[in-house]
């Protein structure tokens, strides 16, 4: 029963605090990621924390890994040509496109007319607030967590550019100047409601509940004294804002309204002299997400000038990472030291228009639904005061992090820095 109402009161705060992504190609740590767990201290049944993590940057990886400016993630430049394609007839996209797109043949493009090249940076910070509770199961083999979660989040993109190429030659170079990019953000203001200005936000992020499990194998080796395996399952709750379809650098704080389901394996290895490695593989699964988005009207348009909307369904990609880390226990009173490396990748996303106005191969020929991921290390030295408060009813721990972005496609990879600090009872 004490089970029972504790489960209840946590889910009854959460969802009174609930408020109404594609997933963001960030670097990011999840909060329940593996690099945020803390030793346990033997005794307590609950722990109570928080952790933060920050980074900004101005470069980006592209599709082909090629280090590039952040607002080239998706296009090497933006084409204002090419979002008037495609447009009803009558409308005022297509009255503008039938005076402009002599411009945009093939025989007179000369690759840089109606196009933009983008700069701006972004910005990040994410603080979290954990829970965990150890539930008193003694009749099936193992320790259970139930874990609790609620992030807030910044995110900005600032310092946007619009540098526009069209050369002052010819004629045509002239009236797309004219009527076109040299007001750019009035004009797809005008036709596509669209704001193309720097955007931030500041918002609760998905709320999580996890459920843990692991079961330790004591070993009688010469080097290998324990062996942990672990499974976890986890619910992420779509209370984060979602992106603003009408501001074109918004981004989601969370899983863009999707409900998802984090599954977890783990195995951590025991050694002599306080050596600890393990290895973690993680799924995540979004479930498909109906709403109104911008969405492609020709194959030749580029991700960030899109004019046009309808309501789609997105059928998220899964989300893979795999993490690796050695640790060394205990070498300085109650400092460790950690260093991992976290591989992840993301499968393509898929839209499915719900009217028959949009075709799906243009739809789906979005850069932005084409599959991304990263590499990273992560460094990391974490301080318990094990034998300095090992009388004390509160016990607290501390740690602090630095991620090294390796490589990565398709994503925004700064290096971030960040730390926890956890009170046990």
């Amino acid at each position: 029963m004490k089970i029972i109402r504790f489960t209840t009161l946590v889910l009854s705060v959460l969802f009174i605090s609930n408020f109404l992504l594609s997933y963001a190609p960030t670097n990011f740590h999840k909060p329940y990621d593996v690099n945020f767990r803390m030793a346990e201290w033997k005794g307590t049944r609950f722990r109570f924390g928080t952790n933060f993590e920050y980074g900004t940057t101005n470069k980006c990886r592209d599709f082909d890994e090629n280090k590039v400016g952040v607002l080239r993630i998706y296009n090497k430049n933006e084409s204002a040509l090419a979002m008037l394609l495609g447009a009803k007839r009558g409308s005022d996209i297509h009255q503008l496109a039938n005076n402009l797109l002599p411009a945009f043949a093939p025989a007179a493009d000369d690759g840089e007319r109606g196009r933009f090249l983008l700069d701006g940076k972004f910005e990040g910070l994410d603080f979290t607030f954990c829970g965990q509770y150890r539930l008193p199961i003694e009749t099936i083999p193992g320790k259970f967590d139930f874990y609790t979660y609620i992030p807030f989040r910044y995110m900005r993109v600032g310092n946007v550019k619009w540098n526009d190429q069209t050369k002052d030659v010819l004629n045509a170079d002239r009236d797309v100047k004219r009527y076109l990019t040299d007001n750019i953000s009035d004009v797809v203001k005008e036709l596509g409601d669209l704001d193309i200005s720097s955007w931030n936000k500041t918002s609760i992020g998905d709320i999580i509940f996890m459920l843990s499990w692991y079961l330790d194998f004591r070993q009688l080796k010469e080097h290998l004294k324990n062996v942990r395996i672990t499974s976890r399952i986890g619910l992420t709750i779509p209370s984060a804002s979602e992106k603003d379809e009408d501001k074109v650098f918004s981004l989601p704080l969370g899983n863009d309204g999707a409900w998802g389901v984090p599954l977890i394996a783990s195995i951590d290895l025991d050694f002599v002299r306080k050596v600890k490695a393990g290895l973690e593989f993680e799924a995540l699964i979004l479930f498909d997400r109906i709403r109104e988005r911008r969405l492609k009207t020709d194959e030749h348009q580029t991700d960030f000038l899109l004019l046009h909307k309808g309501k789609a369904t997105k059928s998220f990609g899964v989300t893979w990472k795999f993490n690796l880390f050695v640790q060394v226990q205990h070498f300085l009173s109650g400092l460790s030291g950690m260093i991992a490396y976290q591989f992840l990748k993301h499968d393509d996303d898929k839209l499915t228009a719900q009217t028959n106005d949009f075709s799906y191969s243009i739809i789906n020929s979005a850069q932005s639904l084409k599959e991304w991921g990263m590499q990273n290390f992560v460094f990391q030295l974490n301080y318990d005061f094990f034998k300095d408060c090992r009388n004390c009813w509160l016990k607290p721990q501390l740690s602090f992090f630095y991620k090294l972005p390796v490589t990565g496609k398709q994503v925004i990879n700064p290096h971030t820095f960040g730390g926890q600090l956890a009170f046990n009872f």
